[in-house]
């Protein structure tokens, strides 16, 4: 029988498996919860441009994220090459890659 432990161990396997591919590596935890409000606000529109000041940013407690570790986060992910920043350095647009 297959414990939730053990359903859980091959989600992480699963998601350690699409981050190699994506060659992105592990995530951090802040990284996860931006990328997962991300996602979320990219299926509610079903578009690759997002513009965050309508994404509520939230951790995975339910709290909300820090703005600076959000644009810390923000540049991380622009940096793995999982989003693009559009336009001019204070905008709040990005792409989805």
């Amino acid at each position: 029988m297959e414990t939730k432990i053990n359903k859980l161990g091959k989600l992480i396997e699963i998601f350690d498996e699409m981050s190699k591919d994506l060659n992105f590596g592990r995530p951090s935890n802040s990284e996860k919860d931006v990328l997962l409000n991300i996602s979320r606000q990219h299926l509610l529109k079903n578009q690759l441009e997002i513009n965050i000041k309508n994404i509520n940013f939230i951790d995975f407690e339910g709290k909300p994220i820090a703005k600076s570790t959000l644009y810390k986060v923000l540049k991380n992910l622009c940096e793995k090459n999982l989003i693009s920043h559009l336009g001019s350095v204070r905008s709040s647009r990005y792409k989805l890659n």
